[in-house]
């Protein structure tokens, strides 16, 4: 049968009173409800699964933000867990984690087209006939009104949001597992971790969507002009709870002169390259690490090039996501130490104070053998080191112009430093050698005529003695100051010996002279406590140790 809507008016319609007409509009009504139905489509009940191979017990959790907590991942269960998508949002960022394992963070974006759509644009082609079968009627304006209302609803949903929505099921990739320490790997610390990023190291490179990231299609590149440079950064710590958690560094012993065989390790960060797709950002990270000696003598360099997880931008913030950071060194850490050039040089046992001193020669010097009698005649023994960053004290060994002090006075070879007597001479002084394990240094400066001091060179510390501290604390202009206590103790820091004393011991007293109470030096200031409350704790390395550490000889 041809169905002619020019003869529409022909048909007989019911009456408006007949259960024709409750059932049109009861329909009509359910119409109504759903007009712009898609648009109401606000969230996805998506399941989540991780695929692992042979683990378990992988914590699932999506992002949240409050105005209490700020972002933060919320947990949802483990391995496989069904979760709330709000299709409004533009990205979800679904976090994976397990003990002993690095996390790994997944963003999922709205890919897939709303499915009511298609209702909507059923709708709205059934409100649009509905609309025709009510004009053709002399009394359908209910049916006309209903007819519009649901073609327009309908209709414009066919263009409001969300217009993709999340997919219902999603499977995670497990978080790949750390490395976990064997009982013959070398135990590690890290000595400290840098920043030094040059002009032009810190980038970025945006990209318009993720199918263009993983085609590396880029939208456009920026670049600061600024450089970091952070010595020893607070980023060590992340590093050693981590090493500490994987059984690679030895739990930490309370103590100021603990030592352990732990391998050393540095690190340095001297590249960001930020990637952001959207609203979510990663980094991409470049590293330096080396095995850390005190000497400061080249070690293989092992540099490593690895991305973070994925975090929400902050554009409030640009700064760099110090978590993001940190999770992504933890991995650049552990790729260094399987490193097998860094494994191997952690585990050779190597006679690094045979490197460092294998182009010495000793050096002879005459030993006094007659102390100087008392502490005033030995002031003159004493003399000042000043340098542009500062000065600290020394101690005259020789008649000829050695001077023994500490390492650190003297750190900094591209400084000149010069050398104040007692006599008000100034003279500039040579670097001949130092040792940074024991902190010793030895100067020369071309004069003779000097009033060496009467060395201890026994390895006895006679507990409970008067001591005195001999140097220029504070200010130049207290040259030759002199300071009062007792030897307070011996103490054992790793391979030295140290003199504990209540002497009283100020900034630029370093490398000055302990003297006993007849003028004899038994030890070199090296250091003293600082703290609140903390008074009379100082130490000095004891003069035994200056022939052993600076390859010199004392003859009579």
């Amino acid at each position: 049968m041809r169905f002619n809507f020019r003869k529409l008016s022909d048909f007989h319609w019911p009456s408006p009173s007949t259960p024709f007409w409750c059932c049109w509009g009861f329909s009509a009504g359910i119409a109504l409800l759903l007009s712009g139905c898609s648009a109401l489509n606000f969230n996805t009940r998506a399941t989540l699964v991780v695929s692992h191979d042979q683990t378990d017990s992988v914590l699932i959790s999506t992002d949240e933000w409050s105005w209490e907590k700020g972002f933060y991942y919320q947990p949802e269960g483990l391995d496989s867990t069904v979760v709330r998508l709000d299709n409004s949002e533009a990205v979800h960022l679904i976090r994976a984690e397990k003990p002993g394992h690095f996390p790994s963070v997944t963003p999922l974006f709205p890919d897939y087209m709303n499915p009511l759509k298609v209702l909507d644009l059923g709708l709205a082609i059934g409100g649009a006939l509905t609309t025709a079968v009510g004009l053709s009627q002399e009394n359908g304006r209910i049916i006309t009104g209903a007819g519009i209302f649901t073609g327009f609803f309908n209709g414009l949903g066919l263009f409001a949001q969300p217009k993709r929505v999340y997919a219902k099921h999603y499977i995670l990739p497990s978080p790949p597992s750390m490395p976990e320490a064997s009982p013959t790997d070398p135990m590690v610390r890290i000595e400290g971790f840098h920043m030094r990023i040059p002009e032009g190291g810190h980038s970025w490179k945006y990209f318009e969507d993720m199918p263009r990231y993983d085609a590396n299609k880029v939208q456009f590149v920026s670049a600061s002009e600024e450089s970091v440079e952070i010595q020893y950064s607070n980023l060590d710590e992340d590093l050693s709870k981590t090493l500490q958690r994987q059984g690679f560094q030895p739990e930490a012993t309370e103590g100021m002169f603990h030592r352990d065989d732990a391998v050393q390790i540095s690190g340095e960060l001297n590249e960001v390259q930020e990637h952001r797709v959207q609203s979510v950002v990663r980094y991409q990270l470049s590293t330096d690490w080396w095995v850390y000696n005190s000497y400061g003598m080249n070690t293989d360099t092992i540099h490593v090039d690895n991305l973070s997880n994925w975090a929400l931008y902050n554009f409030s913030d640009p700064g760099f996501d110090r978590d993001l950071v940190a999770e992504a060194l933890t991995e650049s850490m552990f790729i260094a130490i399987e490193n097998p050039r860094m494994f191997r040089n952690m585990r050779t046992k190597e006679d690094l104070e045979g490197k460092w001193t294998e182009n010495w020669e000793t050096i002879h010097l005459p030993y006094v053998d007659q102390p100087a009698g008392k502490v005033s005649k030995a002031i003159a023994s004493v003399v000042t080191i000043d340098a542009a960053d500062g000065h600290g004290s020394g101690c005259i060994i020789s008649e000829n112009g050695y001077i023994v002090t500490n390492y650190h006075v003297v750190s900094d070879t591209s400084l000149l430093y010069t050398v104040y007597f007692q006599d008000g001479r100034a003279k500039t002084a040579e670097i001949v050698r130092y040792h940074p394990v024991f902190d010793l240094a030895l100067l020369h400066v071309d004069t003779t005529g000097l009033q060496p001091f009467h060395i201890d060179l026994d390895e006895t510390i006679d507990v409970g003695e008067e001591t005195y501290a001999m140097g220029t604390p504070y200010d130049i202009d207290l040259g030759a100051s002199v300071t009062k206590g007792i030897v307070s103790g011996k103490r054992k820091d790793g391979t030295r010996t140290l003199i504990q004393t209540d002497v009283s011991i100020s900034p630029g007293n370093s490398g000055g002279a302990l003297v006993s109470s007849n003028g004899t030096l038994i030890g070199v200031v090296n250091e003293k406590v600082l703290g609140m409350g903390v008074e009379g704790i100082g130490f000095a390395i004891p003069a035994h140790f200056i022939e052993e550490a600076l390859m010199i000889e004392f003859n009579p």
